[in-house]
């Protein structure tokens, strides 16, 4: 499952880790996101937070199963 980092004001993917050996540190915290953008969301410019437990969406990907005979 993919760890996506969005802009909570206009939804901007700010940063989308999807597998294990995607790049050399792994799954980024919300704080170094924001550092690596200064702060502010690089599309509408609004300040970016470290989220709180009641702003994380955990979703599940639909399982497809295969047609059986």
């Amino acid at each position: 499952m993919p760890v996506k980092y969005r802009c909570k004001n206009c939804g901007y993917e700010l940063y989308k880790f999807e597998k294990v050996g995607q790049d050399f540190y792994g799954v980024r915290t919300p704080s170094e996101i924001k550092s690596i953008y200064g702060g502010r969301c690089p599309k509408c410019g609004h300040p970016l937070g470290i989220p709180n437990v009641g702003e994380i969406k955990i979703s599940l990907k639909k399982k497809i199963y295969p047609m059986t005979k």
